[in-house]
This record gives structure tokens, C-alpha cells and sequence, in this order.
């Protein structure tokens, strides 16, 4: 049976056949036996050389394999690179916390999500979360004030007193994320007329400085304030006028000069006559300038009449031609501030025209946030609804009523001190506005009684009563109680006219 030879006997046998081979060459068998241990022990050496070189090649792929699996299998497990754990925030400044992101193993920036809230108008740290996946990585945002203020000197600034003089006076702008103090730099002092260097330090908060120079003028003022808008000016007899409205005054040195009008009491609106209202300007170095004004009422016809203007406003509608009958049966004539809503009943305003009533522009949508939203706006409608009247009857009405009247609040909704702007420009486009001093008040609601309508309507006394009242399809109750107002005021010796330009204006105060 055959046996696997073991290795030593693999070994004698290539030792003997060693022996046998140089044996047969004539060697001793002491130069054979030197000659096969010296082999041996080159053939050990070789063997632990090979050894050592795959110890060598493990260790080599060892120490380069295990930290590229142990890398592989972080970033496998942690996908996202931010550049920074501590995100330095400037305050006050856009943020953008994306830009932290280095880069995202396997998958992109775009689809990390964050997570936490920094008030960047806030100093402070805050902390934030990178989400992407299952991996949720934190990092701290710190917000602060690290920018000097940016400062803005004027070339120069001119003045006469100056003790009054402030840090403030030199400098056009100032912007910081924190409040910044203004301070003068090494201050002169300042008592003779003359030209000064002027240094001014911004400081935020923070201590951040930022300095700026400007050059004081200080001179001796000598000249008085100048007033403008204070013209002569005509006014119809009973008409009102605001003698402060569209005067100016303006001083070269004193920002706040002070404007004292005499003689305003002595003016009788109601007695023609020409007046003289004095203006007095002073600023603070004490210069004054004086101007006198004059003031002319012209006579009004009308005056001295006991008139009802019976003034309908929102037409045309349904209620139109039954009104008209109404005013013809009773041979009075009233005034209609008509929009450009229902056109289909514009016919109505050229009957109304026809028969001798006065046609006034009210707005030509009604929608105060178009109507009121600017000064432009305004004078649009106003121009849109003047064109419809105008194509309807040939002439060019010049008589208007606001929406809500010249002392409606809706306006300041919108724009801030607009009807104190429109109530002027409106009389210097040359046309006049008429409020009510007698409210029929059929606007708080449809089908007000009959009784209550005849009731506010006919509780005024004045010498000229302009009645508000509305003409849509709701108002029926409104034509029901139409003829006896008419007959009451009949009755109390008015007489029964349509409104114009020169007519006696009723005006309330403005509250925008």
C-alpha cells in the first residue's frame, strides 16, 4: 500500500542524491558535507526572507484597508460635512445656513434639511440641526456685533447758536446693528464766528468706533424767516377758509422758526368786505418777517335766503326718475352726486340735467381703497367720473362731494393726512366740495322709517341746509318721505335750489 513520504525523508533523499552527485565528481566527503550546509543555510535565509516580506504585505494591506473601511463606514454612517460646528453670525445680517455644508457622502447639499430658529437681530448662540436622513448632526450659530458703524458725515453744517450745536447736526446717516452714541472728537470751543474742524465718533454698543469729520460754519444770522402760500384770496360770502392751510415758512438757520397769524378773528365771512390778516414769522435768533394778506368776501346772492340744497348722492339707480317726478310735481330742484356705478339708468342723469338740477361729481367707482389709496388716485376717479357726466350732458361740472365726506377717518386707512391734501387741491383744480349739515341719516340702513327720515331731515335751522340723503335702488323709504320734507321746508319760507360753484359750502372739519 502506498504511504505519503513524510518531508524528512524527502530530505535524506535529496541529501543522498546531493552526496552522490559531487561524490561521482571526485569531492571528499568533507567538501560535500560543507557545500551541503552552506546551501542549507542559504535556503533558510531565503525562506525567512519570503517570510518576513508577507508578514510585510499584511501588515501594509492591513494598515491601508482597516481606516479605509473604518472611513467608509463613518461617512456611511455619517453622511454630512459641515465646515464649521461654530457658525459665526453677523447681526442684523441675511443668514445662510447651507453655505456650512462642506460636502454630503453619497447624496447632495440640496437635500439636507435644518432644523432650529436664530433671531439674527438678536445677539446670542443658538443651536441648530443639519438633518439628512437618519443623521441629525449639531452645530452652534453665534450671533454678534462685529462691524464698526457706517457713518455718513455732511460736508458742513451752518449755524448761529452754538451752544446748540449737537453731533447729530453733522451727520447724514449712521447704521449699525446696535444702537451707536454720537460723541465729539477733541471739541473746540466754539464762541467766535468763523469756520471749525469737526470731529464725530460713532460708538455702537459693542465699543465698535467708527470717526468722521465735517466743518462748522458758524455765522451771525441776520436774515428773518420766509413765508410762502400766504397769497390775497377771494372767498364767496359765508364761505369758511383755514388761514394756516398751504402757508410755509422757512429759515436759513432756525429749523423750527414760529408763524403767529393776527387778525384772523376780525374777518366776518358773512359780511362782504376786504379784510387784512397779518403774518408774523420769527426763528430764534429773533428776526421776524411780516407780510399782510388780504382777504376779500365777495357778496353772495344767495346769502341772505333761506335755501334747502336737497343734494342726492350714489345715483343714478332705480329710484332716479321716481325722485325727478317727485322735485317736478313739487317745483324744487335739487343736486345729484352721481358715480359711474349703474350706467344703465344713466339716462336718468340726463333727465335730471334737463330739468334744471345740478349734476356733481361723487367718485366713479365708490371703492374707497381705489379711491383713496393716493392723491393720484383720487383725481383718476375724479377725472373718470367728470368724462361720463361731461359725455352725458355737454357741460363740465365743477362741484364735487367726497366719498364719506371730506371728514371721513377711512381715508387715513390708506394714506396718512390725505383729505387735509385733497380739500385744498380740489379747490385749486378749481372746484368746490360740498359736506351736509343735515343728514337724513337713510345711509344707516335700507328701509329706514318713513317718520325718522322726515324726522332728521326737516330738525335743521340753519339759513342754507344742504340734506344728505342717497339715491340706490334700497332707498324707497327715502322718495316716500322725499315730499314731506319739501313741504315742511316750503312751509318755513325756503326756497328749493341745486348746488354751485359759488353756492354756500357746507364744510366739515377734517380729520385726516
Amino acid at each position: 500500500m502506498w504511504s505519503k513520504e513524510t518531508k524528512e525523508e524527502k530530505e535524506r533523499k535529496k541529501e543522498q542524491a546531493f552526496y552522490e552527485h559531487y561524490g561521482a565528481m571526485g569531492k571528499s566527503t568533507d567538501s560535500i558535507r560543507k557545500e551541503w550546509e552552506r546551501r542549507k543555510r542559504n535556503e533558510q535565509r531565503i525562506r525567512r526572507l519570503k517570510r518576513r516580506r508577507r508578514i510585510a504585505i499584511i501588515l501594509i494591506l492591513f494598515v491601508v484597508l482597516v481606516p479605509a473601511v473604518s472611513t467608509f463606514t463613518y461617512f456611511k454612517m455619517n453622511p454630512i460635512v459641515l465646515r464649521s460646528k461654530v457658525i459665526a453670525q453677523e447681526k442684523k445680517e441675511s443668514m445662510d445656513l447651507m453655505s456650512n455644508i462642506r460636502f454630503v457622502v453619497g447624496g447632495k447639499a440640496k437635500d439636507v434639511k435644518t432644523e432650529g430658529k436664530v433671531d439674527t437681530n438678536k445677539e446670542g448662540k443658538y443651536t441648530v440641526y443639519y438633518v439628512y436622513g437618519k443623521q441629525k448632526v449639531k452645530a452652534e450659530v453665534e450671533v454678534k456685533d462685529t462691524k464698526a458703524p457706517e457713518l455718513k458725515m455732511k460736508d458742513s453744517y451752518t449755524t448761529e447758536l452754538p451752544k446748540d450745536i449737537k453731533p447729530e447736526d453733522f451727520v447724514e446717516s449712521v447704521k449699525d446693528a446696535s444702537d451707536v452714541t454720537l460723541e465729539f472728537v477733541g471739541q473746540d470751543s466754539w464762541e467766535k464766528k468763523g469756520k471749525y474742524g469737526v470731529t464725530v465718533a460713532a460708538t455702537d454698543s459693542d465699543g465698535h468706533k467708527t470717526e468722521g469729520k465735517s466743518t462748522l460754519n458758524l455765522e451771525e444770522d441776520t436774515t428773518g424767516p420766509t413765508i410762502e402760500g400766504a397769497e390775497d384770496k377771494e372767498l364767496a360770502q359765508g364761505d369758511t377758509m383755514d388761514f394756516n392751510e398751504g402757508v410755509t415758512i422757512k429759515d436759513d438757520m432756525d429749523p423750527e422758526p414760529t408763524l403767529e397769524v393776527q387778525g384772523a378773528d376780525k374777518v366776518d365771512f358773512a359780511t362782504p368786505g376786504t379784510y387784512i390778516v397779518t403774518y408774523l414769522a420769527k426763528d430764534r435768533s429773533g428776526n421776524e418777517t411780516k407780510i399782510e394778506r388780504k382777504i376779500k368776501v365777495k357778496e353772495n346772492p344767495d346769502w341772505n335766503e333761506k335755501v334747502v340744497y336737497l343734494t342726492f348722492d350714489d345715483g343714478p339707480s332705480e329710484n332716479t326718475g321716481e325722485i325727478l317726478d317727485i322735485l317736478k310735481e313739487k317745483n324744487a330742484k335739487a343736486t345729484f352726486f352721481v358715480t359711474g356705478n349703474n350706467q344703465e339708468h344713466d339716462a336718468m342723469i340726463k333727465r335730471a340735467f334737463s330739468e334744471g338740477h345740478s349734476i356733481g361729481l361723487h367718485t366713479y367707482t365708490h371703492d374707497y381703497a381705489t379711491v383713496y389709496a393716493s392723491e393720484d388716485a383720487y383725481f383718476a376717479d375724479l377725472q373718470k367720473v367728470s368724462d361720463l357726466v361731461e359725455s352725458i350732458t355737454g357741460t363740465k361740472s365743477m362741484i364735487i362731494r367726497f366719498p364719506g365726506g371730506s371728514s371721513n377717518t377711512v381715508s387715513a386707512k390708506y394714506v396718512k393726512g390725505l383729505m387735509t391734501t385733497l380739500t385744498k387741491a380740489v379747490r385749486d383744480k378749481g372746484y368746490q366740495y360740498f359736506d351736509w349739515n343735515c343728514d337724513s341719516t337713510d345711509a344707516s340702513g335700507n328701509n329706514v322709517p318713513v317718520e325718522k327720515l322726515v324726522s332728521n331731515a326737516t330738525s335743521c335751522t340753519a339759513n342754507h341746509v344742504d340734506i344728505l340723503m342717497h339715491d340706490t335702488d334700497a332707498k324707497d323709504t327715502t322718495v316716500q318721505a322725499l315730499p314731506q320734507i319739501i313741504d315742511y321746508y316750503r312751509s318755513q319760507g325756503y326756497t328749493f335750489k341745486g348746488l354751485t360753484v359759488d353756492s354756500v359750502a357746507a364744510h366739515h372739519g377734517v380729520n385726516n
